[in-house]
């Protein structure tokens, strides 16, 4: 498509991509809360409930990738009707399961539609909208991104008030039909890409194993002693998948991604700042629930006012902190914001049993301020690090990132709290053992961020929002390095 009717219609492919970017996190966000309510009703274990959230996790995770490839290929027209009518079909199906099982088998269907959404997002904004206004844009995505999380759980508990747990899932129907209407109204206007590009199966298959059983591998060593089977087997299929995948990637002639992309220091050293925030921040957030409940005594309800200032603080910082961006560049702003998680993190250190409810509300104020400054301009620098031709699979490298980094997160905390919670079993306090027990994870967190704020003062910083010229020949738009 010419830039012009992009121009012209960039608010209206931008609805598009916001309700389905909503939609994808509120579904996540709200289905949380039913999963009690599915253990009774549907009459199975807390175990096999569980499989609700994790078929859907691995579905996503092993799709990203392929997707994002897949819409440089068809195009956004394709990719967003591809995703809302997945979607749709999911929510039906799950909304009138009459097993556990088939509703584990619909969510991952549903899970197909999300996976499109999710790879796509970003790559449309920055296609759609100049550079100089990426990271305001970019930043109102990340606005709905918070905006499904602060809205999930409340309509959730609303929902299961007053009609059974079906409705959370029909909810979504109405939504996704509206956006189905938009994008083929909008998308009338948007040209497919012309290109000779085609996507290997066998390059596609061995990253959604080597992603997958990878993610199962860190899964399972939370349940199961490090010795067993269903750990080492799993973590060996992972590595054989994701050798075969570097070997398809290394021929041009059947690469899913192409390496030459990782060559461009901004968008790896982006990517990887990226993958460090999450693991940091999902490490220590996963332990802030049993904190406020086992230690200080909430009920549920009243954690879940804790749990929502995170989403309302990326609310209202992220398309504040993309207009920054786009005036000043990333690395300062990106920086600054990294600095402050750590320093978040480093407050959750003073967690105990007399802590005031004050300063555990500042130290989540703290970390969604470092959060918030972070994600929209790091988002933006990876954007428009990359030629026009790699941003949809750039936006599925983004979005996998995002889901590999908060799963090795909360591996990498649960397994330290696990092994720290035996070290100071001698304690005859249970909240002195907490307390003692999250502090190293609390520790291992912010030194990641020490090295997120190294990767940020990395990468090279240019004019008009750190936006890296990008060329038209498809070649990398920065030397590599």
């Amino acid at each position: 498509m010419t830039a012009p009717p992009l121009q012209e219609h960039r608010y209206k492919l931008f609805t598009v991509g916001a309700l389905g970017t909503f939609m994808a996190t509120l579904d996540g966000s709200i289905v949380n809360v039913t999963l009690p309510t599915l253990a009774t009703q549907l009459d199975t274990s807390i175990d096999t409930v569980a499989w609700v959230v994790l078929a859907y996790a691995l579905t996503l995770i092993s799709l990203l990738l392929l997707f994002g490839a897949w819409t440089e290929i068809r195009g956004y027209r394709f990719s967003y009707t591809f995703g809302f009518v997945f979607f749709l079909i999911g929510s039906i199906m799950c909304s009138f399961s009459p097993t556990i099982h088939w509703l584990i088998v619909s969510r991952a269907v549903q899970a197909i539609g999300t996976a499109m959404f999710a790879s796509i997002g970003p790559g449309m904004v920055a296609t759609v909208f100049p550079p100089s206004e990426r990271g305001k844009w970019i930043g109102t995505m990340v606005m709905m991104v918070a905006a499904g999380f602060m809205v999930g759980p409340p309509l959730g508990g609303l929902l299961l008030k007053f009609f059974s747990w079906h409705s959370i899932f029909i909810i979504n129907l109405p939504i996704g039909i509206i956006g189905l209407f938009f994008v083929r109204r909008y998308f009338r206007h948007y040209t497919p890409p012309r290109t000779e590009r085609r996507i290997h199966l066998v390059g596609a298959l061995s990253i959604a194993v080597g992603l997958v059983t990878f993610v199962l591998a860190l899964t399972f060593a939370n349940d199961y002693p490090w010795g067993d089977v269903r750990i080492w087997g799993t973590a060996l299929v992972s590595i054989l998948a994701l050798s075969a995948f570097y070997h398809y990637e290394r021929d041009p002639r059947t690469a899913l991604i192409g390496l030459d992309i990782f060559r461009n220091r901004t968008f790896t050293a982006s990517m990887l700042a990226a993958t460090v925030h999450f693991m940091a921040l999902s490490g220590v957030l996963l332990l802030v629930p049993f904190y406020l409940e086992r230690v200080k005594g909430l009920e549920p309800s009243q954690v879940g006012m804790f749990l929502v200032i995170m989403p309302v603080g990326m609310f209202i910082l992220s398309s504040w902190a993309g207009r920054i961006s786009d005036r000043i560049g990333y690395r300062l702003i990106t920086s600054v914001g990294m600095a402050g998680l750590g320093a978040g993190l480093l407050m959750f250190s003073g967690f105990g049993e007399d802590t005031a409810l004050s300063y555990v509300v500042l130290t989540l104020v703290v970390v969604s301020v470092g959060t918030g400054l972070f994600s929209t301009p790091n988002s933006s620098a990876m954007m428009g690090a990359v030629t026009d031709r790699q941003r949809a699979i750039a936006s599925g490298i983004l979005a996998t990132n995002r889901n590999i980094g908060m799963s090795v997160g909360v591996a990498l905390s649960t397994t330290l709290f696990t092994y720290f919670q035996h070290r100071f079993a001698y304690l005859d306090n249970p909240h002195a053992v907490f307390a003692a027990s999250y502090k190293p994870v609390v520790y291992v967190s912010a030194a990641l961020t020490v090295i997120g704020l190294g990767l940020c003062l990395l990468r090279t910083e240019t004019s008009h929002g750190g936006s890296v010229a990008t060329p038209t020949n498809g070649q990398s738009p920065v030397p590599p390095t």
